[in-house]
This record gives C-alpha cells, sequence and structure tokens, in this order.
C-alpha cells in the first residue's frame, strides 16, 4: 500500500518543527562551542557563520488552483535558462562568504592572544617592579 507523503498540514507542521528544533540544537552547539573572546564579537562572528551559504530560492506559489503549475514553470524556465548563470555566482558567493568567515575567526582569534600576552606582560612587569622596590 502506498502512503501519500503528506497526509495533511498537520504532517508538514511537524516536520517544520522538527527542522527547528534541530537549528536550535546546532545553534546551541555552536555557541556552546565558541570557546573565546567578548561575548558580542563571539554572537557577530556565529550570526555571520550561520548566513554564510547562499542557497537557490525555493518556488512557491500560494495560489491553490494554479500554484503546481506555476512553481513547475519556474523550476522548468530556471533549469533551463538561468541555472547555468546563477550557480556559478552563488559558488563564488560562498567562497567569498566562507573565506571571509574564516578569516575573522582567525583576526578574533589572533586579538585574543594578543590581549593575553600582554595581560602576561603586565603581570610580569608588575612583578618585576614590585621586587625592585623590595631590593631598594
Amino acid at each position: 500500500m502506498n502512503e501519500p507523503r503528506d497526509t495533511g498540514p498537520d504532517d508538514r507542521v511537524a516536520r517544520v518543527l522538527a527542522q527547528v528544533r534541530s537549528g536550535v540544537r546546532q545553534r546551541q552547539a555552536e555557541v556552546a562551542a565558541a570557546g573565546t573572546g567578548s561575548e558580542e564579537a563571539q554572537h557577530k562572528l556565529l550570526e555571520l557563520k550561520t548566513r554564510e551559504y547562499v542557497q537557490e530560492p525555493l518556488c512557491v506559489s500560494p495560489r491553490p488552483v494554479v500554484g503546481r503549475f506555476l512553481v513547475f514553470t519556474r523550476k522548468v524556465v530556471f533549469h533551463l535558462f538561468l541555472k547555468w548563470f546563477s550557480r556559478p555566482v552563488l559558488e563564488q558567493q560562498n567562497l567569498y562568504n566562507q573565506t571571509v568567515s574564516r578569516l575573522l575567526q582567525e583576526l578574533l582569534q589572533a586579538q585574543e592572544r594578543s590581549e593575553r600576552r600582554l595581560r602576561d606582560l603586565e603581570a610580569r612587569l608588575d612583578t618585576l617592579g614590585g621586587n625592585e622596590r623590595k631590593g631598594s
């Protein structure tokens, strides 16, 4: 017996909720994995990571009667005439976004290392200055 893909709006709602829950769990894991740095900078970097990929738009139509025909027509037109043009542009944009994201992550880590080193050197200078005062 063949069951229909969708038995109704309830199944679609359940699938969407499952996707949202999965996204929330992934976001929580990403936030937990973002260990160092100022919280705001990490938040902005995480926001950049979530918007890193540009995807082809999905064809949808709110018209119940002719909607399927319109969606099919849009997909055919895109597949025949626009895919060859838009996919390389999307790939190039995604590559650029990934490169910028990695570069910003590295810059943030380098800044954190510099701040840590500066704090260590200041602490060391304070201890050396304190030792000189004791010796005089």
